[in-house]
């Protein structure tokens, strides 16, 4: 069975979006393998749950998918939309992106799975990020430590730039994941491999949120690029 594509008009204003800052990309137009991790938006039928909203392949850059997903949540209120009297039910809306890193089918990822935890300091009239630090499995291997430098943590910590970059945005991403991925093709359906093995996200967030800033797009791609450079040094390990 093969799926027909459909995407949410969000994906094109990002589209447009990312190539204002420099960052061209195409829409995807078929059925790649991990939009099947959820139905397409347009089939959830006015019910609560998360969609795929589609795909973006990024070109020159070691992001080489983004992955746009929508939740939404249909509530009762007391008064209508737009209205001054009755009852009214009104759909709260949610994205999330997913960036995923492709790589030789020959590849094979250790339980490496973290996020950041990250400590805001509040103030009077702003906030900022006093630390962050990476949680989580973060080894590529399950080879001894000091074996092989497997630790994709300590690449991400060295790299200067990046803290800096991450310093800034945590504020407004609070949360960023980093883990492998493995899509789950059900054997009816038509999809398109992309050898994804590495998936980067961001925290839902609001439509309006979902138009990052320059800074932290190059942090995204600065990270994608350490561990893309980590899993490719560490390729005759990883078979």
């Amino acid at each position: 069975m093969t799926l027909l594509l459909m995407t949410d008009p969000v994906l094109e204003k990002i589209q447009n979006h990312f190539e204002s800052m420099g960052l061209q990309s195409s829409i995807v137009d078929e059925k790649l393998d991990f939009e099947l991790d959820y139905k397409d938006v347009h089939f959830m039928d006015g019910k609560n749950g998360i969609g795929t909203a589609g795909s973006l392949r990024l070109k020159d850059s070691p992001i080489d998918y983004l992955h746009i997903i929508k939740k939404q949540e249909y509530a009762k209120c007391d008064f209508a939309v737009g209205g001054h009297v009755g009852m009214g039910v009104h759909i709260h809306s949610w994205y999330k992106m997913r960036f995923f890193l492709s790589f030789p089918e020959s590849i094979k990822l250790g339980p490496f799975d973290m996020g950041t935890l990250t400590t805001i300091k509040k103030g009077l009239l702003h906030s900022e990020v006093e630390s962050f630090a990476w949680n989580g499995y973060q080894k590529l291997t399950t080879l001894p430590p000091g074996l092989v430098r497997d630790n994709v943590a300590e690449a991400l910590y060295s790299d200067k730039i990046l803290k800096k970059l991450m310093m800034k945005c945590l504020l407004k991403e609070r949360t960023i994941t980093v883990s492998r991925y493995s899509p789950t093709i059900p054997v009816e359906v038509t999809a398109k491999p992309t050898n994804s093995k590495i998936k980067i996200e961001s925290t839902w967030k609001l439509q309006k949120d979902m138009f990052i800033d320059k800074d932290t797009l190059d942090m995204y791609e600065i990270l994608a690029g350490i561990v893309k450079s980590t899993v490719n040094t560490l390729k005759y390990h990883l078979k």
